[in-house]
């Protein structure tokens, strides 16, 4: 198969690269930082003898999702699945989150990703053969999450929107699964301004479990993927407990587990056109 992976440079994007590629396919991925794409795509084909073609680009520029697809569409001629696993979100109350980070997270987390399914999955379904899309979420789409208020929105969006996507092509040759992962050893934590207490951690899953616990689930179709027995009671805790009392627990649990510290993430001009590097 051909595969595109979205914030494929670290964490559960780059997991998921290296675990398509592991088991044969090829893979364009996707992200801002080039050198790590590079970094990757050399250690894929030292270890494991398979190609991985690198697009440098931050798909919260304008036009960048058509951009993303003309590439795959040239690398590939046929695409068959899509990850949209780019996301980003600073751990702030609402009134401290800057604007541009407030804009990067809903076009990242909502339009980029709406985008994205819009032009690949008419041509997945006129090329016919066997497809998939993977749109990835949050626990956040069904617990409240504190200090995440725009992000959490953004996730409920995705869940919702995948489920009808996954209702509305069912019985076409395209599949569509929502990943719902919940804390990730990962940079988002850091990047996020949070610390993570050490007894913390032990609780916490690896990029690499994810991708492992999500690979099979997406072959075979799955709608919804929760990995981890943790995760699975947070989503659980989110259908079943009132907003009051859920967002109390959830308050409770991150207070004991994390220290707010900085946001570091970088702030983008959402006018400036990107710069596009490509390999392979």
């Amino acid at each position: 198969m051909n595969v595109v992976i979205t914030g494929a440079s670290a964490g559960i994007g780059r997991a998921m690269v290296r675990t398509f590629a592991r088991k044969g396919n090829a893979v364009l991925a996707v992200a801002r930082r080039e050198d790590r794409l590079a970094a990757l795509s050399q250690e894929v084909a030292k270890t494991q003898d398979a190609t991985v073609h690198c697009l440098a680009l931050d798909i919260t520029s304008p036009g960048a999702p058509q951009i993303l697809f003309e590439e795959a569409i040239r690398v590939f001629g046929k695409v068959h699945v899509l990850i949209n696993n780019a996301g980003m979100s600073p751990y702030q109350e609402f009134h401290e989150l800057n604007y541009g980070h407030m804009c990067q997270i809903l076009f990242l987390n909502i339009q980029a990703l709406t985008e994205l399914c819009h032009l690949f999955m008419p041509h997945m379904l006129d090329h016919g053969e066997p497809s998939h899309v993977v749109n990835v979420g949050s626990v956040g789409g069904y617990a409240p999450l504190p200090r995440f208020s725009v992000y959490t929105g953004s996730k409920h969006y995705v869940r919702i929107f995948t489920n009808l996507l996954y209702h509305e092509y069912h019985g076409s040759n395209i599949q569509v699964s929502a990943l719902h992962p919940g804390g990730t050893l990962s940079e988002f934590p850091e990047l996020a301004g949070q610390r993570v207490k050490e007894f913390a951690q032990k609780n916490m899953m690896t990029p690499e479990q994810v991708a492992e616990k999500a690979y099979p689930a997406i072959l075979k179709g799955k709608r919804v993927i929760v990995p981890g027995a943790i995760n699975k009671l947070a989503v659980l805790m989110g259908k079943i407990l009132p907003f009051p009392f859920a967002i109390r627990v959830m308050e409770f649990i991150y207070d004991q587990n994390l220290e707010q510290t900085v946001p570091t993430y970088p702030i983008y001009d959402p006018g400036e056109k990107p710069a596009i590097h490509t390999k392979g």
